[in-house]
C-alpha cells in the first residue's frame, strides 16, 4: 500500500514510483496551467533543451483541454528534468508528450491534493473499454431488452 506522507516544509513526500523506462524516481503529480506550460516551453528552448512539449498541438486544442498534469520521467541533466505532460479532455481522452523543465521549476508547482487526485485515479480507471458481455450474457440481455 502507498502512503503518503508530509516532508520538511509541510510539503507533500510522494512515494517513488516505476518510469516507462523501468526507473524508480520521483511520484510527484503536478497541475499546471496551458500558461505555465507555455512558460516552461520558453525556457526550455532558451536552454536548448530537447523536450520542447507540442505547442502547436496545445494551440490546436487548448478549447478541449480540462486539465495539465506534470509528472517526473528522470533527470536529463544536472538540474534539467525529463517530464511527462498529459493533457485530458473534456469529453475523455487526451494525450502525452515530454517537457525538459528545471529541477527547481517542478519543485515550485503545485502537488495535486486530495479529491483531485482521486478523481484523477477514477478517471483513470473509467478510460479502459468495456468488456464485452460472454455469449451466455448477451443473449439473456437480448431476450429482455432486444437486440441493439
Amino acid at each position: 500500500m502507498m502512503r503518503f506522507g508530509w516532508g520538511k516544509r509541510r510539503k507533500r513526500a510522494w512515494p517513488q514510483i516505476e518510469n516507462r523506462g523501468g526507473f524508480l524516481g520521483r511520484g510527484d503529480i503536478k497541475k499546471v496551467s496551458l500558461d505555465e506550460i507555455k512558460r516552461m516551453v520558453q525556457y526550455a528552448k532558451a536552454s536548448h533543451w530537447s523536450a520542447q512539449a507540442r505547442p502547436v498541438w496545445l494551440d490546436d486544442h487548448r478549447a478541449s483541454i480540462s486539465g495539465l498534469y506534470l509528472t517526473f520521467l528522470y533527470e536529463e541533466s544536472e538540474g534539467c528534468f525529463r517530464c511527462l505532460v498529459t493533457a485530458l479532455f473534456s469529453e475523455g481522452g487526451g494525450g502525452h508528450f515530454s517537457l525538459d523543465i528545471a529541477g527547481d521549476q517542478f519543485d515550485n508547482l503545485p502537488d495535486l491534493e486530495g479529491f483531485a487526485v482521486i478523481e484523477l485515479a477514477h478517471r483513470f480507471l473509467q478510460s479502459f473499454p468495456t468488456i464485452p458481455l460472454d455469449d451466455e450474457q448477451r443473449a439473456a440481455w437480448e431476450r429482455v431488452y432486444g437486440e441493439n
